[in-house]
């Protein structure tokens, strides 16, 4: 049976350590590539699964983060770690819900500066995903490895079948 749980507070931390002004995080969105198939005997289209859009996340915080922006664009040998750690209240307790992210900053945007309010201008950054994982109090929700061909949905690895079949 399915519980209500409220967001309640969030942090999110990049190579270990938390971003100060972080208020604002997009987790991932999960999209499929849907196409759609038709043969001469069908009235309508079969819907299949085409793999995966790109995955993206954001974050945003005040001011200028320098560690953050240091991040920006691919380094041949660095993996970038990012995590994002969800609290949340449900039937008078805590759940905790963590996102492990491997990527890269592949897109930076600040706000425009204007005279009303400086010490809320903030930045935007977009991350390039390459893994992704989310846990609910320590069950695996999603598994998503670009490179390894994983895609995990609740523990169950759904490329795993075909991953045999071409030797990976």
């Amino acid at each position: 049976m399915s519980q209500q749980a409220t967001l309640r507070a969030w942090t999110f931390f990049a190579g270990g350590f938390r971003i100060q002004g972080a208020h604002e995080y997009t987790p991932p969105e999960l999209s499929i590539v849907k196409t759609d198939l038709r043969t001469g005997a069908q009235d309508a289209p079969t819907p299949m699964d085409d793999g995966m859009e790109a995955l993206t996340c954001q974050i945003k915080f005040y001011g200028i983060d320098a560690d953050m922006l240091s991040r920006f664009g691919f380094v041949t040998g660095n993996r970038n770690r990012f995590a994002a750690y969800e609290g949340y209240l449900s039937n008078g307790g805590a759940l905790g819900s963590i996102d492990e992210i491997e990527g890269f900053v592949s897109k930076i945007t600040p706000d425009a500066r204007d005279n009303q309010t400086p010490s809320e201008k903030a930045t935007t950054v977009e991350i390039a995903i390459n893994y992704y994982k989310q846990t609910l109090e320590g069950r695996e929700l999603f598994e998503i490895d670009t490179e390894r061909f994983i895609r995990r949905v609740n523990g169950v690895d759904q490329l795993r079948g075909i991953a045999g079949k071409i030797r990976l």
